[in-house]
């Protein structure tokens, strides 16, 4: 079984990608990736898929999707797309940057239904994640398959433990309503007579808004700094005593896990996250995370000092952490999952 990868995302940026690449090549699949990130780059790509030495595509992007499916009558190969998000969910419901009934939202729904409907098997990040496209879209649940998303373990390693005067809080992120910051920041001014030092790593869509909350706030004790490229970011994870995850109030927040907690446990740090249905598919309270209620600055100051006051927890969650990252997170298991589901196509 020969698998091509086909997509317009830089390999080096786009974790998902890389890491179900290095798994497949791990398990010793005959994968090729065909990257183009050119003008030309459609053309570039049907290019590639009239090629036909292959036995099944893996599409990441609707129209790369769209390219493969309108070339099956001459390749007559297994189309396998990597939705990861819906486009309509992450629009309209989190960000809210695209009004609900507008035109540009019933464009993305139409666009996230029939791109699964074009494929013959569509991947998703966990099962709450499955359930909401087969609800929202009215999908058949037999054409999904659940591939965690996991981290890259050449990058994301145990190291050297930072050693501070205070108890460091570690939170990187892009700033999207799903990781609710605004919590962690409300969390902090509850922690504010502690010696506790907040440091949020990154920038994007409500950076602004945060910084206007912890003026409003008088926040002291949050360092800000700035968005930090991938190979960079473990210097700062490693630097938390605690490592934190999502807090969000919106439905999205409940249906994924979020790439920041598999980097953090595959760094054997403790991670401190929302109690949510996707959360549970992989991680339980105490054993290899701490979970707080979501959307909750109170139950996430209070997790923060539970593990402040209990040294030996925060080594059990962080040792738990880990040993769940090799043993279900890794690329190797990623690549083994995702073979098995190609297997099942031929």
């Amino acid at each position: 079984m020969k698998v091509l990868m086909l997509g317009t995302y830089n390999i080096k940026g786009y974790s998902r990608g890389r890491i179900l690449y290095k798994g497949l090549q791990k398990n010793n699949a005959d994968v090729d990736i065909y990257l183009c990130r050119k003008w030309t780059k459609y053309f570039d790509i049907a290019r590639r898929v009239l090629r036909n030495d292959y036995d099944i595509i893996i599409a990441t992007g609707k129209f790369v999707l769209l390219v493969s499916k309108l070339l099956k009558a001459f390749h007559r190969k297994p189309i396998v797309f990597d939705a990861f998000i819906s486009d309509y969910d992450n629009l309209v419901n989190d960000r809210k940057t695209v009004e609900k009934n507008s035109g540009k939202a019933w464009m993305l729904w139409k666009g996230d239904k029939y791109a699964c409907l074009l494929s013959d098997l569509v991947l998703l990040d966990t099962n709450n994640h499955i359930n909401y496209f087969v609800e929202e879209f009215g999908l058949k649940r037999n054409k999904f398959r659940r591939v965690f998303i996991g981290a890259d373990e050449e990058i994301f390693y145990p190291r050297k433990a930072h050693k501070s005067k205070e108890f460091v809080v570690s939170f990187h992120g892009t700033f999207i309503p799903l990781q609710g910051i605004e919590y962690i920041v409300k969390a902090a001014k509850i922690l504010e007579k502690e010696k506790i030092k907040f440091e949020i790593v990154g920038a994007g869509q409500t950076y602004n808004e945060i910084k206007e909350l912890c003026k409003k706030l008088k926040i002291k004790n949050i360092d800000f700094l700035g968005f930090k490229k991938l190979e960079t970011l473990p210097g700062y994870i490693s630097r938390g005593d605690v490592c934190l995850g999502i807090f969000g109030a919106s439905e999205k927040t409940q249906r994924v896990i979020p790439n920041k907690a598999y980097e953090i446990i595959a760094m054997e740090k403790p991670l401190i996250t929302g109690d949510t249905p996707a959360i549970k598919e992989l991680f339980s309270h105490k054993k290899n995370c701490y979970l707080c209620n979501a959307a909750d600055e109170r139950s996430l100051a209070d997790a923060i000092m539970a593990l402040k006051k209990d040294a030996g927890l925060r080594k059990k969650i962080a040792s738990g952490g880990n040993a769940l990252f090799e043993e279900k997170c890794s690329a190797v298991e990623m690549g083994k999952t995702l073979k098995q589901y190609l297997a099942g196509l031929q």
